[in-house]
């Protein structure tokens, strides 16, 4: 067929759709149904890879984590990791000083859930970080007011801290913290600066936390026990590009360090951020899976529909397709007409559940807690799976049609 065959079969298609309003109305809700489906999944999906993926970014600029245990995400240490020989301060200026695709190492204590008092208010949920002066740098979080920790009171051992803003909005709501005392587990320590906003990670509050020296932290804590306190040394390397010589570094230093024999496993574990994103993906791929699966169920449905209308077409179009045949009509003419009219009619469902599931993932974002985005690849795939099902589902009632016979069609009543 050539185009004007084609531009003539479309008209006569969109003609059939005005003159069955409410038969149309119905084919084109079955697609429409699956198209949704299809773009409301894939909104979620890349809506949370993609608050994932600006989480792991909001950690640290590539930054990678070393733990005495596999850092990696969702994984719990077996017996014989939690047993292992601790890492030490001396291990992060070890890396500092060889790893020369290391910008910066920041070795910090974590501790979770330490009660924090000021006067007659009270927080149990802080975290409780103990940090050196790279800690702002390599993590990409800055003091907001105030100053941070300093080598001088690392080495000092001070009492002193810098506190969130979770921290200031629970202790502080009506006073400035600095150089007020508050009482870390009962321990005075003094409030030397307030952080900048860090926001969420994983629906937890990166702001809930309060800093104090890494050496304070060894003073007050000398044992640490998993998983409600651990010792992590962080590295930011130079750039994104030297991740993977980053992590090949750390990797032949601590073994040396630890006298690993040669061929016998790490007794550390090493992550980065392009990990974490790896076993994410690994983890939401049965979800995609699953979703689908739910959407294939879900243009299926529209897809017999089209069929089921498209059959009902031919049977009431049989003395107008003998008609066709008489004048001329070939059966790749009439086959394409009912085809094309199968594409329209999915195509314009298509359309409308674009419209509704871009509609649908804007809502979300602005009144659930569920993050949707609409990739461009989606509007696409959107139309050309509904374009599909019209082809798909339309070809056997275009295949009959072109093959009926014009005279049993013209006495067709």
């Amino acid at each position: 067929m050539n185009f004007i065959d084609l531009k003539e079969s479309a008209f006569m298609a969109l003609d059939t759709v005005r003159a069955n309003k409410l038969r149309s109305m119905l084919t084109i809700l079955g697609v429409s149904v699956g198209v949704v489906t299809v773009v409301f999944m894939v909104s979620i999906i890349q809506g949370l890879n993609k608050s994932f993926a600006e989480q792991i970014e909001a950690l640290g600029s590539n930054s990678i984590w070393m733990t005495k245990f596999e850092p990696s995400f969702g994984h719990q240490p077996n017996s014989e990791e939690l047993h292992r020989k601790e890492l030490t301060l001396d291990d992060a200026d070890a890396v500092r000083r060889e790893a020369p695709s290391a910008m910066s190492v920041s070795p910090l204590y974590r501790k979770i859930a330490e009660t924090v008092r000021y006067e007659d208010k009270q927080s149990d949920t802080p975290i409780l970080l103990g940090v050196t002066p790279y800690y702002e740098f390599t993590q990409s979080s800055y003091v907001g007011r105030g100053r941070f920790i300093t080598d001088l009171d690392v080495e000092e051992r001070s009492n002193v801290c810098v506190v969130g803003q979770d921290l200031v909005k629970a202790l502080f709501p009506f006073t400035d913290p600095l150089d007020k005392q508050v009482k870390i587990a009962g321990k005075p320590f003094k409030v030397i600066g307030v952080m900048e906003p860090l926001g969420n990670f994983l629906g937890q509050s990166r702001d809930n936390s309060i800093f104090i020296p890494i050496k304070t932290f060894e003073k007050y804590y000398p044992e640490l026990h998993f998983p409600e306190s651990i010792y992590v040394i962080i590295v930011r390397p130079v750039s994104r590009a030297y991740v993977k010589s980053a992590v090949d570094e750390m990797t032949d230093i601590m073994r040396r360090r630890r006298r690993v024999p040669l061929g016998a496993p790490n007794t550390f574990g090493i992550s980065s951020q392009d990990a974490l994103l790896d076993i994410y993906n690994q983890l939401t791929g049965a979800t995609y899976l699953v979703l689908t699966a739910i959407s294939f169920v879900a243009l299926m449905i529209g897809g017999i529909g089209v069929m089921n209308i498209m059959l009902v077409s031919v049977t009431e179009r049989t003395k107008e397709i003998g008609l066709r045949k008489a004048v001329g009509a070939t059966r790749s003419n009439i086959l394409w007409q009912f085809l094309i009219e199968a594409v329209v009619l999915t195509g314009i469902g298509g359309l409308l559940g674009l419209a509704v599931g871009e509609l649908a993932s804007i809502l979300m974002n602005k009144y659930s807690p569920l993050p949707a985005f609409v990739p461009v690849w989606a509007i696409g795939v959107g139309v050309g799976v509904s374009a599909a099902v019209g082809i798909v589902f339309g070809l056997w009632p275009a295949w009959k049609a072109a093959r009926l016979d014009p005279i049993e069609s013209l006495r067709y009543e």
